[in-house]
């Protein structure tokens, strides 16, 4: 098994080259990378000779950006790591953005026991998606499978999308764009495959790319799940319709859409916005049920 690591220094490096003459740089890192935030911190004061501030708030992707409250608080510039941005949304930034991808290392483990696992699962005709940490090992993978007989293709997806077979958690058009009769997902969790299970019906087989695990994305537990909730509901009286004000989840014109649905059959109401959502918002509020519009996390 290859051991996992994360190599993001390349890209830090190539930044900072444009960042000699900046004076407070703010910094998001994703929850994989805390363990490093302090080595990436003072890399990039060794590289730049700015005042760097780590934001300290979770972050799940290029929607969800600290450039407003980092310019509030003087930050020049605000390098994102470990996620690729989101081309539509670059007008809009308070304060420049860079993004800095971050790969996982190590060599794609796809052997014969692992190929025979996924042709157990899925049919000759299938598509690649990953995650952006994994988009470099799609063409291994392809080229690989290609041998044992199975036909794969590659999409880009949205605007929201950078990468060829990049998914996002909300977003699944590079799955859906394409005309086949089954998916491999690179990675691990869940969270991502299910998207793609979910929103094409077709067979979805797992890959950790560094131990050779093969799984399956089964939607049916989560559905049992979401159709509990829906019957569980029914019976709410007052309903919280909460909101993001996060660029790439804004969606208050839905969030009130959806209040308007809820007044008309009889529910009472009350729009909450916060940056993340999360059950305990709610406490002391006596809710009953909750729409969330913005991240499906």
């Amino acid at each position: 098994m290859n051991e996992i690591s994360f190599d993001w220094k390349p890209g830090i490096e190539e930044v900072c080259l444009k960042l000699k003459d900046k004076n407070r740089i703010g910094v998001q890192v994703p929850d994989g990378l805390k363990t490093k935030s302090h080595e990436i911190t003072t890399f990039i004061n060794e590289l730049t000779g700015a005042k760097v501030l780590l934001w300290g708030e979770p972050t799940y992707g290029a929607c969800d950006l600290a450039d407003r409250p980092l310019e509030e608080i003087g930050a020049d510039v605000l390098i994102h790591m470990g996620h690729l941005p989101m081309p539509y949304h670059s007008e809009f930034y308070a304060i420049p953005t860079y993004f800095v991808p971050v790969r996982h290392t190590g060599t794609l483990n796809l052997e014969m026991k692992a190929i025979n696992e996924i042709k157990n699962i899925l049919p000759d005709k299938i598509g690649i998606v990953t995650t952006a940490q994994h988009l470099h090992l799609i063409d291994d993978a392809g080229k690989i499978l290609e041998k044992q007989g199975f036909d794969t293709s590659v999409t880009t997806g949205g605007p929201r999308l950078a990468g060829q077979g990049q998914l996002l958690g909300c977003n699944s058009s590079a799955a859906r764009r394409l005309r086949v009769d089954g998916f491999l997902y690179i990675g691990t969790g869940l969270f991502h495959p299910l998207t793609v299970a979910l929103s094409t019906g077709k067979p979805v087989a797992c890959l950790e790319p560094h131990n050779g695990i093969v799984s399956i994305a089964d939607p049916k537990p989560f559905l049992k799940q979401r159709y509990a909730a829906i019957s569980k509901a029914n019976d709410a009286k007052r309903w919280a319709v909460l909101f993001s004000n996060q660029i790439g989840q804004k969606r208050i014109e839905l969030a009130e859409k959806i209040e308007e649905l809820l007044i008309k059959g009889g529910k009472e109401t009350i729009m909450v916005g916060s940056i993340h959502q999360s059950h305990d918002q709610l406490l002391g509020m006596g809710i009953d049920a909750a729409v969330i519009t913005a991240c499906p996390r």
